[in-house]
């Protein structure tokens, strides 16, 4: 009687470490799966941000030139431009407390949605794995 019992508490003693084992796993693997979403928007933010600089770059000096053929004068042209940039920064100056917000709403609002598709992805998946 003595050695069951001693033999069932060795064991759930296995049993416990061996939970506890898999839960920190669980808990690594979840960290993991978090700092490769942040990575991954991060790179994608820097390859748009780039994109985009280079497209504004390209189409001011266009612009520039473009204005320039219409005024007959490449200082007039680009001083147009110029201006232009200037008003741009301003604004964005101006609104920078709204836009702030609008980019973390937006941030959230995206990493909510994909945590839920996430979730009910899972509980689809292991409600298939229970059934099977």
């Amino acid at each position: 009687m003595q050695a069951d019992s001693k033999q069932f508490f060795e064991e759930v003693k296995r049993d416990a470490v061996k939970y506890a084992e898999l839960k920190i796993e669980l808990l690594k693997l979840g960290t993991y799966e978090r700092t490769g979403k942040v990575i991954s928007v991060l790179s994608y933010g820097i390859l748009l941000t780039a994109s985009i600089l280079f497209f504004l770059l390209f189409f001011f000096l266009a612009l520039g030139f473009f204005l320039s053929d219409l005024f007959h004068s490449y200082t007039a042209g680009f001083a147009v431009v110029g201006g232009f940039a200037l008003l741009l920064i301003g604004g964005i100056i101006l609104f920078s407390k709204k836009i702030r917000h609008y980019i973390l709403n937006f941030v959230i609002a995206t990493l909510v949605a994909n945590d839920k598709k996430h979730e009910t992805t899972d509980e689809t998946n292991s409600a298939g794995d229970t059934v099977s």
